[in-house]
């Protein structure tokens, strides 16, 4: 395996086990009707953070939406921006004329056949 390729297993691996957990939380907080979670659990006893369940689960919702927002808004302005910047393609006229243009050089540079036969 390719240090490339360890380093992809492993983003992977670190994402599904984001997701499984993202996804066990919010199914246990539901399941609870918003009265304990793992991560509750985790900043409450371990860390010491207090605070509860629906806070926990706003957090939850709420950062993904805020992501994916601005990740949606930031591709619109590079889309945007690519273009403004971008200059507009040559009309097809003035193409076809250059390709002609270009077939015809290529014809009359073109050696002639010997005829040694």
């Amino acid at each position: 395996m390719t240090r490339d390729q360890a380093i992809g297993a492993a983003i992977c691996a670190i994402c599904v086990l984001v997701l499984v957990g993202y996804l066990a939380d919010v199914v246990i907080i539901a399941v609870t009707s918003a009265r304990w979670s793992w991560i509750y659990w985790l900043l409450n006893d371990v860390i010491g953070f207090h605070t509860d369940p629906v806070w926990v689960l706003t957090w939850l919702i709420g950062v993904p939406v805020v992501i994916a927002f601005c990740v949606v808004l930031a591709i619109g302005a590079w889309i945007g921006w690519t273009m403004a910047t971008t200059p507009p393609p040559a009309p097809i006229e003035e193409l076809e004329a250059e390709l002609r243009e270009e077939e015809e050089k290529a014809e009359e540079e073109k050696p002639e056949e010997k005829k040694e036969e």
